[in-house]
């Protein structure tokens, strides 16, 4: 019988050896787990802060380039309108030409306003809603004191354990099956086939209480991109149209610098061939930077199917064309004459055609499916209706909806709640918010604008050309003088 005792003694003592060095173990495990947990985190917070920077940081860079680009704009386009008067050191260039000149240089000055404008928002909106996200939404998940305490576990805890714990035998008793309690019935119920000693349940329900955010499935994404994505919704139509506006400032301003080099080259310095060779350059630019931008994606309900940016480059062409033959030692014929209006009817029409296509370039197009992302490429979720034509111009790089396979986050993971729980929980979403048209909305204006200014001059000009040049105005003087 004292051996028995004995043998008993000894292997409760031994049990009990066993199971407190487990427990001490464990607590450290549980103290460098904490640490080690909060430690990468931190980390990986620290890079969605610079995630966040990086994408605001496109977009600003964007608007700090347009606005370089604006302020040099700006000085060309008042060079052409003041410094560049033409009819002042001689007889001004003929009716047709002007209208030409006057309308495209206008029309010029309107989209350079809009652009600039429209890069000043963008790039202001972008930066402080970068500034709220790093301020309110993403920061370092560090740890109070009081957590610290919670995790750090002393030995004699382990007098604190149920005495089923203490003296379990290894192998031949054991430890339960990883369990949770069920808010609706009280009891626990297993979640895995895992087995974990009661102190671990113990350390789940005091270290990881406010657990209950969403677990992480492969289609999950950070909760700061879906965030900033719902504020890109606020600039991102400015940053696009600020982008279309230049090429729309460029390509009537090379045409109004190409119609003022050839006026300046036939009525005031009288030399024909340097006419043609500075059109050819301005004409090659235009073609060029017309082909690069635009890319020949179809939009749905086009108002004008023809590839017009193909043709608008050589109305120049056309242009010193006339010019040459107006400016000629020919006699004035009334074929000659003919010809010259002909030309310039071309011209016009050409430009007419042209303005209508910049609406259907420039329109939204609203999309019912994602299109695939590459790796390099620019991408923009169907959420925002980015014109087809400028897809590959505008370089939009939006957050995205989905991890890359193999990543994951581990702010969700340490929110995610575990078991059942985590099956019921919806993912956190973008903000719902209306889209921000009124870049469109003001871009479509201009456009508009811009029709109406060609079907006025047209008029004008078939109003001369049936009842003479110039007919409304005197020659010289006017109706009405005050003293001087």
């Amino acid at each position: 019988m004292e051996e028995i005792t004995a043998a008993a003694a000894a292997l409760s003592s031994a049990a009990f050896d066993y199971n407190r060095a487990n427990y001490i173990f464990d607590a450290r495990m549980r103290w460098g787990r904490f640490n080690t947990g909060y430690s990468m985190a931190m980390a990986q917070t620290s890079q969605y802060r610079e995630d966040i920077s990086d994408l605001t940081e496109l977009t600003v860079t964007k608007a700090d380039t347009y606005h370089t680009v604006g302020t040099i704009c700006f000085f060309l386009n008042f060079e052409l309108i003041v410094d560049g008067s033409l009819g002042v050191h001689g007889p001004a260039p003929p009716g047709w030409l002007m209208g030409l000149y006057w309308t495209n240089v206008c029309i010029a000055i309107m989209f350079l306003v809009a652009f600039t404008w429209m890069a000043m928002h963008s790039g202001a909106r972008a930066s402080a809603g970068a500034a709220q996200m790093r301020t309110h939404s993403v920061r370092l998940p560090i740890p109070t004191p009081r957590m610290l305490d919670m995790a750090r576990v002393t030995a004699n805890s382990f007098e604190k354990q149920r005495a089923q714990d203490g003296f379990r035998i290894p192998f031949a008793m054991p430890a339960g099956k990883e369990s949770e309690l069920d808010e609706e019935s009280g009891k626990r119920v297993t979640i895995s086939d895992r087995r974990m000693p009661i102190w671990y349940h113990d350390e789940v329900e005091e270290l990881r209480k406010d657990e209950g955010g969403p677990a992480p499935s492969p289609t999950s994404v950070p909760e700061h991109f879906e965030l900033y994505r719902g504020l890109q919704q606020e600039w991102w139509c400015y940053d696009v149209y600020s982008r279309i506006g230049i090429l729309f400032w460029f390509s009537h301003w090379l045409t109004s610098a190409s119609l003022y080099s050839m006026c300046h080259c036939f009525t005031e310095l009288r030399i024909l061939w340097p006419a043609w060779t500075v059109t050819a350059c301005f004409v090659t630019a235009h073609w060029g930077i017309l082909r690069l931008d635009i890319t020949s994606k179809p939009r749905e309900g086009s108002l004008m199917c023809l590839p017009i940016e193909k043709i608008v480059p050589f109305v120049p062409v056309l242009a010193v064309f006339g010019m040459s033959i107006d400016y000629s030692v020919l006699d004035p014929t009334p074929f000659l004459q003919g010809l010259i209006y002909t030309v310039s009817w071309i011209c016009y029409g050409i430009q007419f055609a042209w303005a209508i296509r910049l609406y259907d370039l420039a329109a939204p197009q609203f999309r019912d499916k994602e299109s695939p992302e590459h790796a390099g490429d620019a991408w923009s979720p169907m959420e925002w209706p980015v014109p087809p034509a400028f897809s590959q111009a505008v370089y939009l790089v939006s957050a995205p909806k989905y991890l890359e396979p193999g990543q994951t986050c581990l702010t969700q993971e340490m929110k995610a709640a575990k078991g059942q729980k985590g099956q019921n929980v919806p993912q956190r979403k973008a903000n719902e918010c209306s889209h921000s048209m009124l870049p469109w909305k003001l871009f479509r204006g201009a456009i508009i604008t811009s029709i109406s200014m060609w079907v006025l001059i047209m008029f004008g000009r078939g109003f001369e050309q049936i009842n003479g040049e110039r007919f409304l105005l005197k020659q010289e003087g006017r109706v009405e003088r005050w003293p001087s």
